[in-house]
């Protein structure tokens, strides 16, 4: 609406050396907002601090004119609210129903009577301030909509395949619980009916043999979006969903899939010819995880940037980018390239653009082939095995549980200063198990 450079805005009085806020309301505004400019005294002659206190107001004013233009181009129940609460909040208020106000403290409804009657031109100001704007009443189906809207930062940083599983994941939930409940509205959802959709998950979860993180995903995948609208619409739906969750059992837990016993990777996986029924990618792939421990994603979206040959110790790093987000905080790690994880990765310096945010496809390729291969000891083998053999190998020869979580990604448990064990330690550690590479080869 206007320019981001919010120095133009911030003056200085000439007399007082005070420094101010002053700005002329944009002309595409102007219509609703019958303030011919915004003065707004930063009580400060400290430029630095005018800056940051004058950033605060340009906030805020863009936020209300937005507000405006928000609440007079559309009728929208939903966009007509969220106008009217962005408005009161750009005043320094909360949206309260006249309602409340008319048996509330009679200081605060005299107060914003008096904003009333300065904005009296206004009637999306009038109408926000007072409380007149009808409250929404948004159904089961309008989570994703709203939850969208209103958490825009919140989903910035995702790659494209990030935000379509993370849109699918939440919508799954949301069919489930409408079609045990209805498209009720969110208002009237009471503790009852979210105890009823339980019930009717651990009877699936008996009926399907399904795991009580499914159910549980469902749960915690709602309350996140209720959350965030209750943030935006000052409401309290996701009240009635907590304390959900199904308590796991053994029979219900998520299984943890098994390592690879370390004879069978030597002598199975890093045969020669065992892979040569998979693309060189996805082959390359395999063997990056062998000595790194990565998550095949991690691998698969490696760019040119994060894979460091030339350095004093050759590593890869999982960094997090614009264009997507990692697991975790302590995910992002630096892990030393040794034995055939080195020799992939010179084989592949640019990274695995083919896969580049598919690795569901790679995953898909390579459990499809190794499993026809006989290259998996049992029916709940998969390729991500690597990773619980990786972590078992590195914790059997001794590893601290420092060095472990920063190989692995894992959180300590404590705050977490500097980078750990240094590189070097790391190398030197990870050449001393690694495997014999090319097999039969007993030289470096």
């Amino acid at each position: 609406m206007g320019s981001d450079d919010i120095s133009r805005y911030v003056v200085k009085h000439p007399a007082s050396g005070i420094y101010r806020y002053y700005r002329r309301v944009p002309t595409d505004v102007a219509h609703l907002d019958k303030r011919s400019h915004i003065k707004k005294s930063l009580k400060t002659k400290s430029l630095k601090t005018a800056l940051e206190r004058g950033q605060l107001v340009h906030d805020a004013a863009e936020d209300f004119w937005r507000a405006l233009l928000a609440g007079n181009e559309n009728d929208n129940a939903f966009a007509r609210y969220e106008a009217a609460v962005k408005i009161v909040h750009s005043l320094g208020y909360t949206y309260k129903p006249v309602t409340e106000l008319a048996t509330g403290p009679f200081d605060e409804l005299h107060e914003r009577l008096t904003v009333a009657r300065r904005h009296a031109s206004q009637p999306a100001i009038v109408e926000a301030v007072l409380g007149v704007v009808v409250e929404p009443s948004p159904r089961l189906s309008d989570i994703w909509t709203l939850y969208e809207r209103h958490n825009a930062a919140g989903l910035t940083g995702m790659s494209k395949d990030q935000l379509r599983k993370h849109k699918t994941s939440r919508k799954r939930a949301i069919r489930y619980a409408i079609e045990e409940l209805g498209d009720v509205e969110l208002a009237g959802v009471r503790r009852r009916d979210v105890l009823r959709l339980r019930e009717w998950w651990t009877s699936k979860i008996a009926r399907e043999g399904l795991t009580a993180y499914s159910a549980n995903r469902c749960f915690s995948d709602i309350m996140g979006m209720l959350s965030v609208i209750d943030d935006a619409l000052h409401t309290d739906f996701h009240l009635a969903w907590e304390r959900a969750r199904i308590k796991e059992t053994n029979a219900t837990k998520l299984k943890k899939r098994p390592p690879f016993p370390i004879a069978w990777i030597r002598e199975k996986i890093l045969a020669p010819g065992a892979l040569d029924n998979m693309n060189e990618d996805a082959r390359f792939i395999v063997y990056a995880m062998v000595e790194t421990g990565l998550r095949l994603g991690e691998v698969c979206n490696l760019r040119p940037q994060d894979i460091r040959l030339d350095d004093e110790v050759p590593h890869v790093e999982v960094a997090d980018r614009e264009d997507r987000r990692q697991k975790t905080d302590y995910s992002i790690r630096r892990v030393p390239l040794v034995g055939v994880s080195l020799w992939a990765m010179r084989k592949r310096p640019e990274g695995f653009k083919r896969y580049q945010d598919k690795a569901d496809h790679a995953s898909a390729l390579i459990n499809k082939v190794m499993r026809n291969a006989k290259l998996f000891p049992s029916a709940d083998h998969v390729i991500y095995s690597l990773r619980h053999s990786f972590q078992d190998r590195i914790e059997s020869a001794g590893c601290s549980e420092r060095m472990q979580a920063d190989l692995m990604g894992h959180e300590f448990g404590r705050p977490k200063y500097g980078d750990g064990a240094d590189m070097e330690q790391r190398q030197e550690f990870l050449q001393e198990i690694a495997f014999t590479w090319p097999p039969g080869d007993k030289t470096d």
